[in-house]
């Protein structure tokens, strides 16, 4: 092997190496997607016909809600609400809906502090209602898995802070995913810029 390849077979393992030794290199947390129906024993209120989705995760700490056939109903808010356990009920958020229908709520968990919630709803706040509980009147509903006391749920999501030790780091953020993009550009574009320069050389040596 000439000095050549063996340059750059060397810069591309320490690129490598580099990459591997990236902190949140692998993500922890799964995201749960839950079922929205009108369920009986806890809905009494809206259509019978509308559903939807949550997709949430503790360890990214963000919930969205997609739901349908839950028109606007005047004189009341929805909000979605984490339930259940033995914590006090979470306010995610309001869900907004159209007059067709449609509806969504996109969203950081913010200051959660608890994570034995098994429940979501949807609730229907009445505008002469000031408080910041749990409304009575509840629209489509959805159980899911009870995080763990070692931080796992059944469904791979894990409770920020508490992760099992799994030999996997905690997911990267945006901005890690973003630097690492660019350092393995620079990187490689490096090493193209070595290995051009060196060609370059070696066919000027007489």
């Amino acid at each position: 092997m000439t000095n050549l390849p063996r340059l750059v077979v060397a810069l591309a393992a320490a690129l490598i190496l580099l990459l591997a030794a990236t902190p949140g290199a692998s993500a922890n947390g799964v995201p749960q997607l839950v079922k929205l129906t009108y369920l009986e024993g806890i809905s009494n209120f809206g259509p019978r016909n509308a559903e939807g989705v949550l997709e949430f995760s503790f360890s990214e700490a963000y919930a969205r809600v997609d739901v349908k056939n839950l028109p606007p109903t005047e004189g009341y808010t929805y909000e979605g609400w984490l339930t259940g356990g033995a914590s006090t009920p979470y306010r995610v958020g309001i869900v907004s809906t159209r007059p067709d229908g449609i509806g969504l709520l996109e969203t950081r968990l913010q200051d959660l502090t608890s994570y034995d919630y098994n429940l979501f709803v949807i609730a229907a706040r009445p505008a002469n209602d000031q408080t910041t509980t749990l409304p009575t009147t509840l629209s489509i509903a959805g159980r899911f898995q009870v995080i763990d006391n070692d931080g796992r749920s059944p469904a791979g999501d894990v409770r920020p802070g508490a992760l099992p030790d799994t030999g996997q780091a905690s997911g990267p953020t945006t901005t890690q995913r973003i630097a690492r993009t660019a350092f393995t550009i620079l990187a490689l574009g490096g090493i193209a810029f070595v290995v051009l320069r060196l060609t370059l050389a070696r066919r000027h040596t007489p």
